[in-house]
């Protein structure tokens, strides 16, 4: 906002995006001084005609120079540098804010309500003891915002600050008069509607998870509406650290080879080299006979699991890369030459005390991972078990098969009768429910494979139909189905449960919105056409995408761009059947394959 000459002196309003824990003064709040003598970390300008220097409004290299230096003046006071702030004030003849939004703020973190709603939302009458045109016209808002949201935000903090000093009388007559007519969120309005009874303040916060009026709510609610008011007099919080952040997001997506966690630095343009990725084999595992088939590392990182056509479980020692421990359980259990002994999936518990693997001769056995002998059991499956998923208890797992009477249950480790080690399904999952005397029930679904979300709350499945299967896990029931093109074969969420990686037949990986099950990215170029190949996230911050290919190669791709990282020559001349990046060092991952080998 440039100066205005016919006004001898404008105070100075305060900026929108400090506070005493970012740096200012410990008297700010949100970078308003209570008492109203400074403002955004300096006192208010005071120049007029006599003292104010020629404003330079050239573009600052392409860019508007208003902008530039009102978001400066806001960083400056956000660093504390308030000195700073007030002399380029003085130098560029530019204002933070309009003295109508600097009330504003006062008014909010003072518990001004009234004169709040009005400096925002302005009045025809114009009423206002201290800025009568202000009032009259209100605060310019963001496009879109929601005026009604506004005045029940406003008047809902009015409504809890009253109950908080104990006016009940005065809150009930907000909630009446000023909040109910609104009409906005009425499930909202009946929860703080019940508020009224609370014993004690104390009980009243608690309930209503809010800190109160001396806490950080007024900050908070503050900081809430601003973000409907037109950025041309209330810059958004924090807007050059929040400029910085784009900018170092867009070069780490752009960045081919990127690969930690760290920050690029802001005083040079990024990118990274192909010698900081891990392109080369380190070292190749050759423990199996057979097919390796599936690959991963535990969630510590200390420990790596590896399974395969040969019914054999290897668990090695990621610093030395020797084998801890074999198991055999599947090959000791297979009933017969005709039956297969292969290992098709292992899975590690959240807290890393146990593996589960799933074999073909359909059963599944849960190892200790401290000595590898076997804590339960079970085999009262009629077709192969293909997969298992942990819940966050490391107590709890999901087991799917392609059995059509039991192809999806949940099961737990604590089993009443100590003495025996098989395992207790607590609940089977069938749509339709079927019956439990049938052999089999042609309508029910086979499970191919299924992931848990990391917070436990959700299950997907994927099933020999070509569907995605959702399952909240609190109710077991489906709330979600969708239909694919094609086999699907591996199904993973990412760390944060708002993403599922898919592989299909004709080549496919899909990253897919957890909720709806849109497609948001396609990562292009591996061969899959008959054989289980599988995929993960994985690297920094799981920005990378990984999976197995039926041409001998493992392929990395940028998660968020869908950009081609490497293809690398691995298992040649068979499948790459799995693969696993190691959770801790991003600069390790394992595969699987066909040559009988594991490599890193």
């Amino acid at each position: 906002m440039r100066l205005e000459h016919n006004h001898e002196h404008r105070p100075r309003p305060p900026t929108n995006g400090s506070s005493s824990q970012n740096g200012s003064s410990p008297h700010t709040v949100n970078g308003s001084v209570k008492n109203g003598t400074e403002a955004n970390g300096f006192h208010t300008n005071g120049h007029g005609l006599e003292g104010a220097r020629a404003q330079i409004t050239e573009p600052f290299f392409g860019h508007n120079r208003e902008e530039v230096t009102r978001i400066l003046l806001q960083s400056l006071s956000d660093l504390g540098y308030h000195e700073a702030a007030r002399q380029l004030a003085d130098d560029s003849g530019y204002e933070l804010e309009l003295p109508s939004v600097a009330a504003f703020r006062n008014a909010v973190l003072h518990g001004d309500w009234d004169d709040a709603e009005l400096l925002l939302f302005g009045s025809e009458s114009g009423d206002f003891e201290g800025g009568k045109e202000a009032a009259k016209r209100g605060l310019p808002l963001a496009e879109g915002a929601d005026v009604t949201l506004l005045k029940f935000l406003l008047r809902q903090q009015k409504y809890l600050e009253l109950l908080e000093a104990g006016d009940k009388s005065s809150a009930l007559a907000v909630l009446r008069m000023e909040l109910t007519p609104l009409k906005q969120d009425i499930g909202r309005l009946h929860e703080i509607s019940s508020l009224m009874m609370c014993p004690s303040p104390d009980d009243l916060r608690r309930q209503a998870e809010w800190d109160g009026a001396d806490g950080q709510s007024r900050t908070l609610l503050l900081s809430e509406i601003s973000k409907s008011i037109s950025p041309s007099v209330m810059i958004p919080e924090h807007r050059l650290a929040t400029l910085f952040t784009a900018v170092q997001e867009e070069q780490i997506i752009s960045c081919r080879y990127h690969n930690t966690t760290e920050q690029p630095s802001l005083y040079t343009d990024h990118e990274c080299s192909a010698e900081d990725f891990p392109l080369h084999t380190l070292i190749q595992l050759r423990n199996h006979s057979d097919e390796v088939w599936h690959v991963e590392f535990s969630h510590d990182g200390t420990m790596l699991a590896t399974a395969g056509k040969d019914g054999l479980v290897c668990v090695y020692d990621t610093h030395s890369w020797r084998c801890r421990f074999e198991s055999r359980e599947h090959e000791r259990n297979a009933a017969g030459p005709d039956i297969s002994k292969g290992v098709c999936y292992i899975a590690f518990s959240p807290d890393d005390q146990y593996l589960i693997s799933c074999s073909q001769n359909n059963e599944f056995v849960v190892l200790h991972t401290r000595d590898g002998k076997r804590v339960a059991y079970a085999n009262h499956f009629d077709y192969p078990v293909t997969t298992a998923a942990w819940l966050p208890d490391s107590q709890t797992f999901v087991v799917g098969t392609q059995s059509s009477q039991r192809p999806l249950g949940l099961y737990s480790l604590r089993n009443p009768n100590a003495s025996s080690s098989s395992s207790v399904e607590i609940f089977s999952f069938r749509d339709p429910p079927g019956d439990q005397n049938q052999k089999d029930n042609a309508n029910s679904f086979r499970i191919t494979d299924c992931t848990v979300s990391p917070d436990g709350a959700q299950m997907a499945a994927t099933t020999i139909d070509n569907r995605i299967m959702m399952y909240d896990l609190r109710t077991r029931s489906k709330i979600a189905e969708w239909e694919m093109e094609d086999k699907l074969t591996s199904i993973n969420f990412g760390v944060d449960g708002t993403q599922l990686l898919v592989n299909m037949n004709d080549g496919k990986v899909l990253a897919l919105n957890a909720l709806t099950g849109s497609v948001i990215m396609q990562y292009v170029g591996i061969k899959q056409a008959e054989f289980v190949i599988r995929s993960a996230f994985g690297g920094a911050n799981e920005n990378f995408v990984i999976s197995g290919s039926e041409d001998s190669r493992i392929y990395i791709w940028r998660r968020q761009t869908g950009m081609q990282v490497a293809c690398l020559e691995a298992h040649a001349p068979g499948t790459v059947n799995a693969v696993a990046w190691h959770p801790i060092d991003h600069d390790v991952f394992a595969s699987a394959g066909d040559d009988r080998k594991v490599r890193m």
